[in-house]
Protein backbone atom coordinates (compact mmCIF):
# COMPACT_ATOMS: atom_id res chain seq x y z
CA UNK A 1 0.00 0.00 0.00
CA UNK A 2 2.88 2.42 -0.11
CA UNK A 3 3.30 2.13 -3.54
CA UNK A 4 -0.16 2.77 -3.78
CA UNK A 5 -0.16 6.19 -1.48
CA UNK A 6 2.85 7.55 -3.34
CA UNK A 7 1.61 6.72 -6.47
CA UNK A 8 -1.59 9.17 -5.76
CA UNK A 9 0.60 12.07 -5.47
CA UNK A 10 1.70 11.51 -9.25
CA UNK A 11 -1.37 10.17 -11.01
CA UNK A 12 -3.03 13.77 -9.65
CA UNK A 13 0.03 15.52 -11.09
CA UNK A 14 -0.33 13.32 -14.58
CA UNK A 15 -4.11 13.94 -14.23
CA UNK A 16 -3.82 17.91 -14.04
CA UNK A 17 -1.66 17.65 -16.77
CA UNK A 18 -4.80 16.58 -18.95
CA UNK A 19 -3.50 12.90 -19.73
CA UNK A 20 -6.10 9.88 -20.03
CA UNK A 21 -4.86 7.55 -17.05
CA UNK A 22 -5.61 3.78 -16.71
CA UNK A 23 -4.85 2.36 -13.22
CA UNK A 24 -4.50 -0.81 -13.24
CA UNK A 25 -4.61 -2.53 -10.02
CA UNK A 26 -6.56 -5.23 -7.47
CA UNK A 27 -9.59 -4.53 -5.85
CA UNK A 28 -8.25 -3.62 -2.58
CA UNK A 29 -6.40 -0.55 -4.29
CA UNK A 30 -9.20 0.27 -6.51
CA UNK A 31 -10.62 1.31 -2.84
CA UNK A 32 -8.28 3.41 -1.92
CA UNK A 33 -7.66 4.90 -5.66
CA UNK A 34 -11.76 5.45 -6.20
CA UNK A 35 -11.49 7.74 -3.11
CA UNK A 36 -8.97 10.08 -4.34
CA UNK A 37 -9.92 9.59 -8.22
CA UNK A 38 -13.61 8.57 -8.96
CA UNK A 39 -13.06 9.49 -12.77
CA UNK A 40 -10.44 7.61 -13.21
CA UNK A 41 -10.55 4.21 -15.66
CA UNK A 42 -9.37 0.89 -14.08
CA UNK A 43 -8.04 -2.09 -15.06
CA UNK A 44 -8.41 -5.51 -12.75
CA UNK A 45 -4.48 -6.62 -11.97
CA UNK A 46 -3.54 -8.97 -9.52
CA UNK A 47 -1.30 -8.43 -7.01
CA UNK A 48 2.52 -10.50 -6.78
CA UNK A 49 1.72 -13.86 -4.37
CA UNK A 50 3.93 -12.89 -1.80
CA UNK A 51 3.53 -14.22 1.74
CA UNK A 52 4.72 -12.83 5.38
CA UNK A 53 5.93 -14.67 7.66
CA UNK A 54 5.97 -12.65 10.66
CA UNK A 55 9.13 -13.30 12.19
CA UNK A 56 11.26 -10.68 9.96
CA UNK A 57 12.95 -13.41 7.88
CA UNK A 58 12.35 -11.67 4.27
CA UNK A 59 14.90 -13.61 2.47
CA UNK A 60 12.97 -16.68 3.33
CA UNK A 61 9.64 -15.71 2.76
CA UNK A 62 10.86 -14.53 -0.69
CA UNK A 63 12.37 -17.81 -1.34
CA UNK A 64 9.18 -19.58 -0.39
CA UNK A 65 7.01 -17.04 -2.33
CA UNK A 66 10.02 -17.31 -5.65
CA UNK A 67 8.24 -19.64 -8.03
CA UNK A 68 4.56 -18.08 -7.62
CA UNK A 69 6.55 -14.56 -7.85
CA UNK A 70 8.27 -15.86 -11.29
CA UNK A 71 5.06 -17.55 -12.99
CA UNK A 72 3.09 -14.46 -11.79
CA UNK A 73 5.60 -11.44 -13.36
CA UNK A 74 5.64 -14.01 -16.63
CA UNK A 75 1.94 -13.96 -16.98
CA UNK A 76 2.04 -9.99 -16.18
CA UNK A 77 3.86 -9.32 -19.37
CA UNK A 78 1.49 -10.77 -21.34
CA UNK A 79 -1.37 -9.11 -19.54
CA UNK A 80 0.23 -5.91 -20.35
CA UNK A 81 0.28 -6.28 -24.26
CA UNK A 82 -3.56 -6.72 -24.24
CA UNK A 83 -4.09 -3.86 -21.63
CA UNK A 84 -1.94 -1.79 -24.35
CA UNK A 85 -4.00 -3.00 -27.60
CA UNK A 86 -7.55 -2.75 -26.12
CA UNK A 87 -7.25 0.62 -24.52
CA UNK A 88 -5.13 2.09 -27.35
CA UNK A 89 -1.80 2.75 -24.27
CA UNK A 90 0.51 5.71 -25.18
CA UNK A 91 2.87 4.77 -22.03
CA UNK A 92 3.35 2.23 -19.73
CA UNK A 93 4.13 2.93 -16.13
CA UNK A 94 5.12 0.39 -13.27
CA UNK A 95 5.57 1.58 -10.22
CA UNK A 96 8.46 -1.03 -9.15
CA UNK A 97 6.77 -4.02 -10.79
CA UNK A 98 9.45 -5.52 -13.13
CA UNK A 99 6.88 -7.18 -15.20
CA UNK A 100 4.77 -4.35 -16.04
CA UNK A 101 6.52 -3.88 -19.27
CA UNK A 102 5.57 -3.17 -23.08
CA UNK A 103 7.60 -3.52 -26.26
CA UNK A 104 5.07 -2.22 -28.21
CA UNK A 105 5.46 1.38 -26.53
CA UNK A 106 7.73 3.26 -23.73
CA UNK A 107 7.86 1.79 -20.14
CA UNK A 108 8.26 4.13 -17.43
CA UNK A 109 9.95 2.02 -14.47
CA UNK A 110 9.36 3.75 -10.84
CA UNK A 111 11.47 3.65 -8.48
CA UNK A 112 13.62 5.31 -4.85
CA UNK A 113 15.72 2.05 -5.43
CA UNK A 114 18.01 2.31 -7.74
CA UNK A 115 20.36 0.19 -5.53
CA UNK A 116 18.85 -2.47 -3.26
CA UNK A 117 19.70 -2.68 0.68
CA UNK A 118 21.23 -6.18 0.61
CA UNK A 119 24.03 -7.65 2.41
CA UNK A 120 27.03 -8.54 0.62
CA UNK A 121 26.67 -11.90 0.14
CA UNK A 122 22.98 -11.08 -1.55
CA UNK A 123 24.93 -9.42 -4.11
CA UNK A 124 23.12 -11.93 -6.58
CA UNK A 125 19.77 -9.88 -5.74
CA UNK A 126 20.72 -6.49 -6.89
CA UNK A 127 22.61 -8.10 -10.34
CA UNK A 128 18.89 -9.62 -11.00
CA UNK A 129 17.00 -6.15 -9.83
CA UNK A 130 19.65 -4.23 -12.38
CA UNK A 131 18.92 -6.54 -15.07
CA UNK A 132 14.98 -6.53 -15.05
CA UNK A 133 15.43 -2.52 -14.54
CA UNK A 134 17.43 -2.41 -17.54
CA UNK A 135 14.82 -3.69 -19.38
CA UNK A 136 12.62 -0.44 -19.41
CA UNK A 137 12.95 2.39 -21.77
CA UNK A 138 13.11 4.95 -18.76
CA UNK A 139 13.67 5.58 -15.25
CA UNK A 140 11.55 7.71 -12.78
CA UNK A 141 13.89 7.89 -9.26
CA UNK A 142 11.73 9.52 -6.52
CA UNK A 143 14.38 11.20 -5.08
CA UNK A 144 16.37 14.53 -5.56
CA UNK A 145 19.89 14.48 -6.95
CA UNK A 146 21.37 14.75 -3.63
CA UNK A 147 19.59 11.72 -2.83
CA UNK A 148 18.47 13.14 0.30
CA UNK A 149 15.58 10.82 1.35
CA UNK A 150 16.81 7.40 0.20
CA UNK A 151 20.94 8.18 0.88
CA UNK A 152 22.62 5.34 -0.79
CA UNK A 153 19.63 3.27 -2.23
CA UNK A 154 18.97 6.32 -4.81
CA UNK A 155 22.90 7.27 -5.65
CA UNK A 156 24.30 7.18 -9.28
CA UNK A 157 20.87 7.01 -10.98
CA UNK A 158 21.16 5.75 -14.47
CA UNK A 159 21.48 7.27 -17.80
CA UNK A 160 18.04 6.60 -19.03
CA UNK A 161 16.98 7.78 -15.89
CA UNK A 162 15.75 11.32 -13.70
CA UNK A 163 15.30 12.51 -10.22
CA UNK A 164 11.74 13.38 -10.73
CA UNK A 165 11.33 14.72 -6.48
CA UNK A 166 9.52 13.64 -3.86
CA UNK A 167 5.88 12.66 -4.25
CA UNK A 168 2.84 12.41 -1.63
CA UNK A 169 -0.61 12.40 -1.52
CA UNK A 170 -0.24 15.21 1.22
CA UNK A 171 0.51 17.75 -1.41
CA UNK A 172 -2.97 17.67 -2.67
CA UNK A 173 -4.37 19.31 0.31
CA UNK A 174 -4.08 22.78 0.18
CA UNK A 175 -5.76 23.92 3.56
CA UNK A 176 -3.89 24.09 7.27
CA UNK A 177 -4.63 21.40 9.38
CA UNK A 178 -5.56 21.96 12.73
CA UNK A 179 -3.22 20.44 15.14
CA UNK A 180 -4.93 17.82 17.33
CA UNK A 181 -2.88 14.95 18.49
CA UNK A 182 0.54 15.30 20.17
CA UNK A 183 1.52 11.92 18.77
CA UNK A 184 0.09 9.52 16.36
CA UNK A 185 1.27 5.83 15.64
CA UNK A 186 0.78 5.11 11.97
CA UNK A 187 0.70 1.09 11.98
CA UNK A 188 0.64 0.22 8.44
CA UNK A 189 1.91 -3.01 6.34
CA UNK A 190 1.12 -6.23 7.14
CA UNK A 191 -1.72 -6.87 9.93
CA UNK A 192 1.02 -8.88 11.87
CA UNK A 193 3.49 -6.38 11.55
CA UNK A 194 1.32 -3.91 12.35
CA UNK A 195 0.32 -5.58 15.72
CA UNK A 196 3.76 -5.97 17.06
CA UNK A 197 4.45 -2.64 16.56
CA UNK A 198 1.67 -1.64 18.47
CA UNK A 199 2.46 -3.78 21.32
CA UNK A 200 5.84 -2.29 21.43
CA UNK A 201 4.98 1.27 21.32
CA UNK A 202 2.12 0.72 23.78
CA UNK A 203 4.71 -0.53 26.79
CA UNK A 204 5.65 3.03 26.99
CA UNK A 205 2.66 3.95 29.65
CA UNK A 206 3.58 7.68 29.75
CA UNK A 207 3.29 7.64 25.92
CA UNK A 208 0.18 5.00 25.75
CA UNK A 209 -1.82 7.80 27.49
CA UNK A 210 -1.08 10.94 25.21
CA UNK A 211 -1.39 8.65 21.88
CA UNK A 212 -3.83 8.28 18.62
CA UNK A 213 -3.10 5.13 16.49
CA UNK A 214 -4.22 5.00 13.04
CA UNK A 215 -4.85 1.91 11.71
CA UNK A 216 -6.79 -0.33 9.11
CA UNK A 217 -10.19 -2.03 10.19
CA UNK A 218 -8.54 -5.46 11.03
CA UNK A 219 -5.71 -4.65 13.49
CA UNK A 220 -7.63 -5.13 16.95
CA UNK A 221 -6.26 -1.84 19.16
CA UNK A 222 -6.94 -1.98 23.32
CA UNK A 223 -9.99 0.01 24.72
CA UNK A 224 -7.91 2.47 26.56
CA UNK A 225 -6.37 3.83 23.19
CA UNK A 226 -7.79 6.10 21.15
CA UNK A 227 -8.56 4.29 17.59
CA UNK A 228 -8.58 5.77 14.08
CA UNK A 229 -9.45 3.81 11.00
CA UNK A 230 -11.94 4.18 8.27
CA UNK A 231 -11.43 5.32 5.29
CA UNK A 232 -7.99 6.16 3.79
CA UNK A 233 -9.50 10.38 3.88
CA UNK A 234 -10.64 9.89 6.82
CA UNK A 235 -7.18 8.83 8.06
CA UNK A 236 -5.71 11.42 6.05
CA UNK A 237 -7.26 13.97 8.52
CA UNK A 238 -5.37 12.50 11.61
CA UNK A 239 -2.54 12.43 10.22
CA UNK A 240 -2.39 15.56 9.37
CA UNK A 241 -3.51 16.81 12.70
CA UNK A 242 -0.66 15.11 14.37
CA UNK A 243 2.13 17.38 15.94
CA UNK A 244 4.53 14.04 15.89
CA UNK A 245 4.30 10.95 14.44
CA UNK A 246 5.36 7.02 15.18
CA UNK A 247 5.66 4.92 11.97
CA UNK A 248 7.79 2.25 10.29
CA UNK A 249 10.56 3.85 8.27
CA UNK A 250 9.25 3.35 4.81
CA UNK A 251 10.08 5.41 2.24
CA UNK A 252 6.33 6.55 1.24
CA UNK A 253 5.94 7.73 5.18
CA UNK A 254 9.55 9.57 4.80
CA UNK A 255 7.95 11.62 1.63
CA UNK A 256 4.96 11.81 3.85
CA UNK A 257 6.97 13.79 6.42
CA UNK A 258 8.73 15.74 4.54
CA UNK A 259 6.01 17.14 2.84
CA UNK A 260 3.64 17.64 6.32
CA UNK A 261 6.92 19.43 7.58
CA UNK A 262 6.62 17.32 10.75
CA UNK A 263 8.47 15.10 13.33
CA UNK A 264 9.05 11.52 13.08
CA UNK A 265 9.85 8.37 15.43
CA UNK A 266 10.97 5.32 13.13
CA UNK A 267 11.00 1.97 13.87
CA UNK A 268 11.76 -0.62 11.68
CA UNK A 269 10.32 -3.77 10.83
CA UNK A 270 12.98 -6.80 12.36
CA UNK A 271 14.75 -8.15 9.14
CA UNK A 272 13.58 -5.41 6.61
CA UNK A 273 16.75 -4.02 5.52
CA UNK A 274 15.61 -1.10 3.95
CA UNK A 275 13.61 -0.14 6.77
CA UNK A 276 16.89 -0.48 9.03
CA UNK A 277 18.97 1.79 6.47
CA UNK A 278 16.41 4.47 6.54
CA UNK A 279 16.11 4.44 10.10
CA UNK A 280 19.98 4.58 10.60
CA UNK A 281 20.32 7.01 8.05
CA UNK A 282 17.91 9.21 9.93
CA UNK A 283 18.84 8.62 13.12
CA UNK A 284 22.46 10.49 11.65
Amino acid sequence: MGHVARCIGLIHQLNEQGNTIFIACDDAQKAVFEEYFPELQFIHHAGYPFQFGGKGKFGADLLRSRKALIARLKHEQDEVVRYVDENQIDVVLADHRYGFISKKVPSIFITHQVNLPVRWYEKFVNAWHKKLMNRFDFMWVMDDEKSSLAGKLSENGPENGRYIGHYSRFSMYEDQAEKKYDHLLIASGPNVYAEQLIAFVLKDKPLRSNLAIVHSTSVQIPDDVTSISGSWKEMDVAIRSAQHIISRPGYTTLMDLKVLGVDGTFIPTKGQSEQEYLAKHFSK
